[in-house]
């Protein structure tokens, strides 16, 4: 059997399991500054322009998406070193928590690492807020 989640050597990690791809680091590492949700979907397009991993299709995931990595199985460190539920394979030291591409008016779906539960915040809030992108679709 092989392994889940191989780094790819680029700073990105593919899940073999649903065939997405996913930053290996999350936007307050690369960037060292906290990002609302549209300053995150600005980083994206910023990501995508760069062809970041050779790919122009990264994205604010789903909600669905970043359940796929979320098992509290997983142990890795944010960066308050807060234990968050992700594979170790990410690099250490990001958020607790990434922003989701749910909205609902002022409002938009972040998904705590720590708890595995998703609320409604200010899409707008200055954080401590981060987004990890994910590029592709989970496979059926």
């Amino acid at each position: 059997m092989s392994e889940r989640f191989i780094d790819n050597g680029n700073e990105t990690i593919t899940d073999n399991q649903t065939g997405l791809t996913w930053f290996k680091k999350d936007s307050r590492q690369i960037l060292a500054k906290w990002l609302h949700l549209e300053k995150s979907m600005a980083f994206a397009e910023k990501m995508n322009g760069e062809q970041f991993g050779g790919f122009d299709d990264w994205r604010v995931p789903e909600l669905k998406d970043v359940k796929t990595i979320f098992d509290k199985s997983f142990s890795n460190r944010a960066v308050g070193n807060d234990e968050i539920h992700i594979p170790s394979v990410f690099e250490k030291g990001g958020a607790d928590g990434t922003w989701t591409d749910s909205i609902n008016g002022d409002r938009a779906m972040f998904f705590s690492l720590i708890k595995g539960r998703s609320s409604w915040i200010n899409k707008l809030g200055e954080g401590p807020f981060a987004v990890r992108l994910v590029r592709g679709k989970i496979n059926e």
